[in-house]
């Protein structure tokens, strides 16, 4: 990430100071979709565990094997689409003139 030190008047160029790199690592609601991710791979983790049980001959789970099934689907193009929509900002933002 770069910041803009000083920008002086609009009378001229010389007020700028220049661009410097800043040191922040993570961006505001990173660590957030990190946590929603991790919880996701967890969900995909105890789907497939349901799963293995319906196909070791556990019919009793296969209601909760289709629901999970399901949820797990629906989470992953809802996370896909988040994504879409960032990286469609972050293109927006990059076609900005400065």
């Amino acid at each position: 990430m770069y910041v803009i030190d000083k920008v002086g008047g609009i009378g001229g160029a010389s007020g700028i100071t220049g661009i410097t790199k800043t040191t922040k690592k993570t961006l505001p609601g990173a660590k957030d979709f990190a946590k929603i991710l991790d919880e996701l791979q967890q969900f995909e983790e105890q789907t497939n565990s349901v799963m293995k049980e319906v196909a070791a001959g556990n019919l009793d789970k296969l209601p909760d094997a289709i629901t999970m099934a399901s949820q797990l689907d629906l989470a992953v193009q809802m996370i896909i689409q988040v994504r879409n929509r960032l990286m469609e900002g972050f293109q927006e933002f990059m076609r900005i003139a400065m």
